[in-house]
């Protein structure tokens, strides 16, 4: 019985641990043209991305109700920003890069992109539309899945190493997971019932505070199930922004 040839070489020149004096032995290539490190590798960081993502936007408001209801108001200089820029842009720049990545792997394999709402720029993808914590764990779910349903034929792209590393280690613009994972956790977060608040419209406990985006430089309350939007500079907008400010601020 002939033995079986040995893999190419891994993509990315990963080598095992030399023993002794001996040179470092490339690990070969078993996924496509990536080693079982790499592949393995990638897998971990897309099954932290979803409670990553939820942990980012839950992340994302700084201030307390008296800081909203000072906002709002009109009254005094410029408040502070209501939100922290570094989760809302780490967590569009992940995004993103899932999305980019899913839409050239589609393009190579003949097959549909996953359907998630996006905002981009004339360009390209610049990051998710205003969601729920709950809605940027379910969108960055479809993502990964996506991803990880395909991951033997992503492997063996001509990109699978350019992909592995913009994923798992990122650049200055956009961090990759592992190191937004360190800086922003990836437990996940309980849902619960009290971090919403009941809709006018449609009855529903779907009420949530969407914060400035590009798109939209204003804080906005809005129902994440009818869609209906309270009118600005009313007593319920303020009632809804303490309220869930509040909890924001605990959570």
């Amino acid at each position: 019985m002939s033995e079986q040839p040995e893999p190419f070489p891994c993509a990315r020149g990963c080598t095992w641990d030399p023993i002794d004096d001996e040179p470092p032995r490339p690990k070969g290539a078993r996924h496509g043209i990536l080693c079982d490190s790499c592949f393995y590798r990638i897998r971990a960081a897309l099954k932290l991305v979803p409670d990553l993502m939820a942990n980012m936007r839950a992340q994302l408001f700084s201030l307390g109700a008296a800081d909203y209801s000072e906002r709002v108001s009109g009254g005094g200089g410029e408040s502070p920003a209501p939100l922290n820029i570094g989760p809302l842009d780490a967590s569009d720049a992940l995004f993103a890069k899932l999305l980019s990545w899913c839409t050239v792997f589609a393009a190579e394999l003949h097959v549909a992109p996953p359907a998630v709402p996006s905002w981009a720029n004339s360009h390209e993808v610049q990051g998710s539309k205003p969601v729920s914590v709950e809605a940027a764990h379910l969108y960055a779910s479809w993502l990964c899945d996506w991803l990880l349903d395909r991951a033997e034929d992503v492997a063996q792209s001509v990109s699978a190493a350019a992909y592995h590393d913009d994923l798992t280690a990122g650049h200055e613009d956009a961090r990759g997971v592992f190191t937004l994972s360190a800086m922003y956790g990836v437990e996940a977060r309980p849902t619960r019932p009290a971090d919403k608040r009941d809709c006018e419209v449609c009855g529903e406990r779907e009420i949530f505070v969407k914060p400035p985006d590009l798109l939209d430089p204003e804080v906005a309350v809005m129902c994440g199930r009818c869609a209906h939007v309270v009118e600005p500079n009313t007593d319920a907008f303020t009632k809804y922004l303490e309220a869930i400010a509040k909890l924001q601020e605990v959570a």
